[in-house]
């Protein structure tokens, strides 16, 4: 489904919107933007797994809510119910999550994609096909793991 966004446009430049938008776009905006590996810009799979293994249980439930629906585009109220969080404990993961990733990775981005919807005053995130793949299979290895080392 699309999203919708009112542009004020002057009159006489309307003619050239409308032009504009029914050319091709060079620059499709239906999903996280990933490299040739699969994954977002600087990421591999060696990287997910460790970010992921060094992830707080919250903070993998998270990443594991958002893999869950990729490549849709999910709010903070989606990834809580999905995730088992409250609103507030998602954002308060997010934060130290943001660090992390800056400064024991040394990464600019996240390894998915965060975009404001501003027309509808969200936030919303959105993971790659890849990644998500990566993520799931990490977090149904973590699970037997945390199994066998229980029984």
């Amino acid at each position: 489904m699309f999203e919708f966004v009112n542009v004020p446009v002057p009159v006489d430049r309307v003619q050239e919107v409308y032009k504009l938008l029914a050319s091709q776009s060079s620059n499709p905006v239906s999903g996280p933007q990933v490299t040739d590996n699969g994954y977002p810009e600087g990421w591999s799979q060696s990287m997910i797994e460790r970010m992921y293994v060094e992830s707080s249980s919250a903070m993998r439930r998270i990443l594991s809510s958002i893999a869950g629906c990729a490549p849709a585009w999910v709010t903070i109220a989606e990834i809580a119910k999905a995730s088992g969080l409250t609103h507030r404990q998602v954002i308060a993961s997010l934060g130290p999550f943001e660090k992390r990733i800056r400064g024991r990775y040394g990464m600019n981005r996240w390894p998915f994609e965060k975009r404001e919807f501003v027309d509808a005053g969200v936030r919303k995130y959105s993971m790659s096909e890849g990644t998500a793949q990566g993520i799931v299979s990490l977090a149904s290895e973590v699970a037997a793991h945390e199994d066998h080392t229980i029984d």
